[in-house]
């Protein structure tokens, strides 16, 4: 299927991949039908665009790629409407944005969508959380969680469990400001595109 799109023209998508929103999303309600679409510069990044509306297109992510504990509890009535039936089913991403200064870049983690990977139906919801905000900034993330981020990778790296004597390893390159300058050039090509 051929469909128009925001940034990238006219593209051919795989029918069978289409998410289906029956309520859409807050403020979209008449825009029922998505498509997730990689971002081809940063894996832990995707193009949620409607497949109705060429100029509705969110940048998305999972709130797992930057923290730790995001912890959310689905309703029945959620999981009974897109038909969850196991955890495996599950998939939650939020609305990034992106403003003029992209260390500013924030997650909506107040109004997660959840998908049901099985049967791609989608849902927004809205999280009554008070250490979930609409904005949440996704660098002040990064650091907070840095050392963690540190100790978890030189892990991968070396092979070796935490606390156990392990090979030395350059942990600079495992630094904030390396993970702030990564994800800075990431967004720089966000903005470049939401500047279309």
């Amino acid at each position: 299927m051929m469909i128009k799109t925001k940034f990238w023209g006219e593209v051919a998508i795989d029918d069978s991949k289409i998410l289906s929103f029956a309520n859409g999303l807050i403020g979209f309600e008449d825009f029922k039908k998505f498509i997730l679409i990689p971002h081809e510069k940063d894996q832990n990044f995707h193009w949620l665009q409607s497949i109705e509306n060429q100029y509705l297109c969110f940048l998305v992510t999972t709130p797992m790629s930057f923290m730790f504990d995001y912890s959310i509890e689905i309703s029945d009535d959620t999981v009974g409407r897109l038909g969850i039936t196991s955890a495996e089913d599950v998939a939650i991403y939020c609305l990034v944005t992106v403003p003029e200064d992209p260390l500013k870049i924030s997650a909506n983690l107040s109004g997660p969508l959840i998908f049901n990977v099985s049967n791609l139906t989608g849902e927004q919801v809205v999280v009554m959380d008070e250490k979930y905000c609409v904005k949440h900034y996704i660098i002040d993330e990064l650091k907070a969680n840095a050392p963690r981020v540190i100790d978890n990778l030189t892990s991968a790296f070396t092979g070796q469990a935490l606390g156990e004597s392990a090979p030395a390893v350059d942990e600079s390159i495992f630094s904030p400001a390396n993970f702030a300058a990564e994800l800075e050039e990431s967004l720089k090509v966000c903005n470049s595109y939401m500047n279309q």
